[in-house]
């Protein structure tokens, strides 16, 4: 069920190479490459310690939860969205994709991963 709600969002974004649904704890739930050698796990393991940080900053700033940071790179953008106090996904995209797009479809990601969490 997991595999198919990351496998449509990385092909309904363009640009999009892989996308993951990884606990904060780095244990990766489920994962899609594609045809992509991107390695999403790496990227979700490192890049979780940034949303991590993210989230603590914004607390004790009393600015409300984070739930979603970008990371852009010169190679790609890394979306990370909150899911639960547990778990986040993420997803890699192209320096020239299409992020808004990446960055609506990981919202409405959320609500169908929850119903089977």
């Amino acid at each position: 069920m997991f595999g198919s709600i990351l496998k449509d969002t990385v092909l309904n974004v363009k640009g999009a190479h892989a996308a993951i649904l990884m606990g904060f704890d780095g244990i990766p739930v489920d994962a899609y490459t594609g045809d992509s050698d991107s390695d999403i796990e790496s990227i979700g393991m490192e890049f979780s310690v940034l949303l991590k940080e993210v989230q603590s900053a914004a607390e004790q700033l009393e600015a409300g939860a984070a739930d979603e940071i970008t990371i852009r790179t010169e190679k790609f953008s890394t979306i990370l969205r909150v899911v639960s106090d547990e778990y986040f996904l993420a997803i890699a995209v192209a320096a020239d994709g299409n992020l808004g797009k990446a960055r609506y479809l990981l919202k409405m990601a959320v609500p169908k991963l929850l119903a089977v969490l």
